[in-house]
Protein backbone atom coordinates (compact mmCIF):
# COMPACT_ATOMS: atom_id res chain seq x y z
CA UNK A 1 0.00 0.00 0.00
CA UNK A 2 2.41 2.69 1.15
CA UNK A 3 4.78 1.63 -2.23
CA UNK A 4 1.46 2.71 -4.46
CA UNK A 5 1.38 5.78 -2.33
CA UNK A 6 4.72 6.39 -3.24
CA UNK A 7 3.86 5.59 -7.15
CA UNK A 8 0.87 7.75 -7.42
CA UNK A 9 3.23 10.88 -5.85
CA UNK A 10 6.23 10.37 -8.21
CA UNK A 11 3.22 10.40 -10.89
CA UNK A 12 1.47 13.68 -9.70
CA UNK A 13 5.03 15.20 -9.64
CA UNK A 14 6.03 14.59 -13.73
CA UNK A 15 2.49 15.42 -14.40
CA UNK A 16 2.70 18.84 -12.56
CA UNK A 17 6.13 19.39 -14.33
CA UNK A 18 4.52 19.13 -17.96
CA UNK A 19 2.03 21.25 -17.28
CA UNK A 20 4.02 23.89 -15.53
CA UNK A 21 6.38 23.12 -18.89
CA UNK A 22 3.61 24.21 -21.18
CA UNK A 23 3.13 27.01 -18.66
CA UNK A 24 6.15 28.22 -18.57
CA UNK A 25 6.30 32.00 -19.31
CA UNK A 26 10.43 32.00 -19.44
CA UNK A 27 13.04 30.34 -20.74
CA UNK A 28 14.78 29.70 -17.44
CA UNK A 29 11.56 27.88 -16.11
CA UNK A 30 11.41 25.68 -19.21
CA UNK A 31 15.13 25.28 -18.77
CA UNK A 32 14.77 24.32 -14.81
CA UNK A 33 12.21 21.58 -15.81
CA UNK A 34 14.21 20.30 -18.64
CA UNK A 35 16.79 19.74 -16.11
CA UNK A 36 14.62 17.72 -13.58
CA UNK A 37 13.30 15.77 -16.86
CA UNK A 38 17.00 15.04 -17.46
CA UNK A 39 18.20 13.96 -13.86
CA UNK A 40 19.14 11.07 -12.01
CA UNK A 41 16.50 12.00 -9.79
CA UNK A 42 13.57 11.47 -12.32
CA UNK A 43 15.00 8.44 -12.98
CA UNK A 44 14.23 7.28 -9.76
CA UNK A 45 10.90 8.19 -9.45
CA UNK A 46 9.96 6.59 -13.10
CA UNK A 47 11.08 4.74 -15.74
CA UNK A 48 9.53 7.08 -17.90
CA UNK A 49 12.45 7.81 -20.50
CA UNK A 50 12.68 12.09 -19.57
CA UNK A 51 14.43 12.73 -22.44
CA UNK A 52 11.74 11.80 -24.81
CA UNK A 53 8.73 13.53 -22.79
CA UNK A 54 11.19 16.73 -22.61
CA UNK A 55 11.27 16.41 -26.53
CA UNK A 56 7.26 15.98 -26.87
CA UNK A 57 6.82 18.99 -24.63
CA UNK A 58 8.98 20.81 -26.41
CA UNK A 59 7.52 19.89 -29.78
CA UNK A 60 4.34 21.07 -28.57
CA UNK A 61 5.58 24.48 -27.80
CA UNK A 62 7.05 25.19 -30.66
CA UNK A 63 3.90 23.87 -32.58
CA UNK A 64 1.93 26.29 -30.33
CA UNK A 65 4.31 28.92 -30.96
CA UNK A 66 3.80 28.55 -34.72
CA UNK A 67 0.10 28.71 -34.73
CA UNK A 68 0.13 32.31 -33.23
CA UNK A 69 1.94 33.34 -35.81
Amino acid sequence: MFEENYVLLADAVIVQAAKDYRRAGTPQIRETIKNFLLSEWFCVLTDMDGKKLYNRLERERLEKRKRKR
